[in-house]
């Protein structure tokens, strides 16, 4: 804080000081004037800024000149009071002029460094330099009026207190430099005894470095003629350990005759040290500041910018002195400007952590992260404001985004005309949509909290598909068009199919589940209309087989009923027979009704083998029509699978079907079935015309066939089963050669 800002905060000191009838000055630690009244200005004949020019020891006569501001410094702190003695000034003209001086110290305020305040009343005036007036004595003003002769001793033993209890080295040196007296903190520093130093007639040249003898030597010459000296030296301890001084040499006078050298030295170690470390942080902070990212500035209570780091061009487009003496607040958005005040920015808060655009010298915005601290006195005063600032452009933009994802999400899920219910991750129900509400009856906050499986609309016997469905939801696993059954609140069951993907939160990490149920009610009742009128197609097209493999047992009844009434004796081995032929009839009826007649979907655990055995028992007869052999191979190590049996019966009689239409000069279809670990493939190999990689594109399209009398529709259905059976259908041909179709289902215990 300059000296004028310090006296702006004392209005009725400067006017004191200013309208005063006696001289009054103000003295820096540095010994240089800093303020001198209209009435100093007179008595010197000089301008006040003539005057700042100058140092006490300038303005002083020099045989006046005992002792420096430094050591008038020293004295009025042990002496808790003011000093008052006489002293001769130079005119501008170069007459002296003798005055009576108060001394005391000034505090203007507890931050800044003291102020030596001289208040001085002209004595006399002389026109050519007169006898030295020196500084003999410094007396307290409180005692000026005081006997003469108790003052002396007063001033006395204030000196040898001063002396004494002085923390710098004070010593006294005759005109050979050889040492006279030393005070205590002279023995400590430099290690000698108070007798050592007088008795051993120590010269100051025996403690001295050569290196350093010949300067010491002038200044000490320089002080015995009578000029006050101030210089920084080196000295050898008695341990031999050198340490350097701040020295002052004030010539010592008796009778107007300089009889030796006063010496006042202060280790500048610490000094030192203290300044290397300000430096050196002064350093780091100058280079966090030019090189950091962020915008580091510094701005005046009322907002104007009093420094600024070269980041602001980097990242802003200024050079700093573009922005500096500018306020801050100018920069910004005007819209952020009014939610930031509303986070308390401009109140009583000592730091503020806020986001705003701040304006790019190219004129668009940047988005600022910023903390802005406030700086304030003993007195709760704001004196700055300190404030970090760094680019989250990309962060923001990235928030922006996310947030925008999020509307989309959630327009999504409210707009969505089918029924989806949002889970977190305990399983419980967090949201649920419009059409949940319109599909199933249940409202939004019937539902919230409400577990997974405890859900109304799932029926009383399917927890353990709901517990599996979880399970899956949950794993790394596709859980997309799964079929299952629900009921609405009138009671009305629905076929639905379930799809799942996982919600993600600004982490990234999985915050619950989406479950999207479509009602496919009546697409469902229109594929099982497809279905049954394909089983019908079916039916028909094997009724030239089934006829004729019922024409053959029907035969050999009719013989053996003709030789019975021819009185055939062995009639009990013809009964046997004809009743095995009957049984093979109903077997084949039996599954012809299965596949014509409409079956409620009930899935149970089979045996493929077996099924498989029930499909080529039927189409065994058609095979043998046309010249094609049915072989199984099926792995012993075959479990179970979960199915509803006509439907996957239908599917084996299509492929198989479809085989032996293919070969139209016979040949041989293998139907493998081997197990993996978690699922069975039943492949069906034929060795046929094979198909075209045209016709293999289109192949599952509703109504595309190579059929004359075709519908297109038998590999549609049958793919469509085994997807709701969650397995797979693959068809690897080459034309000429043959086709191979790989059926995959889930084994039981996996489903």
């Amino acid at each position: 804080m300059g000296i004028e800002q310090q006296l702006q905060l004392h209005p009725i000191f400067i006017q004191t000081f200013q309208h005063a009838p006696s001289g009054m000055i103000l003295i820096d630690t540095n010994g240089q004037l800093v303020r001198a009244n209209p009435t100093a200005c007179s008595w010197f004949g000089y301008e006040e800024h003539e005057l700042l020019r100058r140092s006490l020891t300038q303005m002083i006569d020099s045989q006046d000149i005992c002792a420096d501001h430094l050591y008038l410094f020293e004295a009025l702190k042990l002496s808790n009071g003011a000093q008052r003695f006489r002293q001769r000034f130079l005119h501008q003209e170069g007459c002296l002029i003798e005055m009576e001086i108060t001394a005391s110290i000034l505090h203007l305020t507890e931050e800044a460094l003291p102020l030596l305040l001289y208040q001085m009343i002209k004595q006399s005036e002389t026109a050519a330099p007169g006898k030295n007036l020196r500084l003999n004595a410094l007396a307290p003003a409180s005692r000026a009026e005081a006997p003469y002769i108790d003052q002396l001793e007063y001033n006395e033993q204030g000196y040898r207190s001063l002396f004494h209890h002085h923390p710098d080295l004070i010593y006294s040196m005759d005109l050979n430099g050889t040492y006279t007296s030393a005070n205590p903190s002279f023995e400590c520093q430099m290690k000698y005894t108070q007798q050592e130093i007088v008795d051993g007639a120590i010269n100051f040249r025996d403690l001295t470095p050569p290196s350093m003898l010949e300067t010491v030597e002038y200044y000490f010459s320089q002080a015995a003629k009578g000029t006050a000296q101030k210089y920084e030296a080196t000295a050898i301890r008695k341990n031999g350990q050198a340490v350097t001084f701040d020295v002052i040499n004030i010539p010592i006078y008796v009778k107007d005759e300089i009889v030796g050298v006063h010496g006042i030295a202060r280790d500048t170690a610490c000094q030192k040290a203290l300044i290397n470390k300000l430096q050196k942080t002064e350093q780091l902070y100058r280079l966090i500041s030019e090189h950091l990212q962020d915008v580091i500035s510094l701005a005046a209570p009322d907002g104007r910018i009093t420094y600024v780091s070269p980041a602001i061009k980097v990242l802003l487009g200024y050079e700093p002195e573009e922005y500096i003496g500018q306020v801050a607040t100018d920069f910004w958005h005007p819209e952020d400007w009014a939610e930031v005040n509303e986070q308390c920015l401009l109140q009583d808060i000592s730091e503020t952590l806020f986001i705003c655009r701040v304006r790019h010298k190219k004129g668009h915005f940047v988005w600022f992260e910023t903390t802005a601290t406030r700086i304030k006195d003993k007195h709760g005063d704001t004196i700055s404001v300190l404030a970090v600032g760094r680019d989250v452009t990309t962060r923001k933009q990235a928030e922006q985004e996310l947030k925008a994802a999020k509307e989309q999400l959630e327009s999504f899920i409210y707009r969505n005309i089918d029924p989806i219910v949002i889970f977190d991750l305990n399983e419980r129900v967090v949201k649920t949509n419009y059409a949940f509400e319109n599909t199933f009856g249940w409202k939004e906050e019937e539902l919230v909290g409400v577990r997974a499986v405890d859900l109304p609309n799932i029926p009383a016997d399917y927890e353990a598909e709901v517990l599996y469905n979880l399970n899956i939801i949950k794993s790394d696993e596709v859980f997309e068009g799964v079929e299952a059954i629900r009921v609405r609140r009138d009671g009305a069951l629905l076929t639905v199919t379930l799809s799942s993907f996982a919600m993600y939160d600004e982490h990234g990490e999985i915050s619950g589940w989406a479950l999207i149920i479509r009602d496919m009610t009546e697409k469902k009742q229109s594929e099982e209309f497809i279905i049954q009128s394909e089983k019908l197609a079916i039916a028909g097209q094997l009724a030239a087989g089934i006829a004729h493999e019922i024409r053959n047992p029907i035969t050999a009844i009719k013989g053996f009923i003709q030789l019975m009434k021819s009185g055939a004796r062995e009639k009990a081995m013809y009964y046997d027979i004809m009743t095995s032929e009957i049984e093979r009839i109903e077997v084949i009826l039996s599954e012809l009704l299965i596949l014509a007649k409409p079956q409620i979907v009930h899935l149970v655990s089979s045996d493929i083998r077996v099924l498989i055995s029930q499909v080529t028992t039927l189409l065994d007869t058609q095979a043998i029509l046309n010249n094609v052999e049915l072989i199984t191979d099926l792995s012993e190590d075959i479990p179970p699978i979960l199915c509803d049996e006509n439907q996957i019966k239908q599917v084996f009689i299509n492929f198989i079907k479809n085989a032996i239409e293919a070969m139209s000069h016979g040949g041989r279809i293998l139907i493998q079935a081997v197990r993996t670990e978690h699922s069975i493939i039943v492949r069906f190999i034929d060795n046929g015309c094979g198909i075209s990689e045209v016709v293999l594109a289109k192949l599952g399209q509703p109504f595309f066939t190579t059929k004359e009398t075709g519908t297109g529709l038998g590999f549609m259905v049958s793919k469509r089963i085994i997807g709701n059976h969650r397995g797979t259908v693959k068809v690897y041909s080459v034309e000429n050669e043959g086709t191979t179709i790989e059926v995959t289902l889930p084994i039981a215990c996996s489903m």
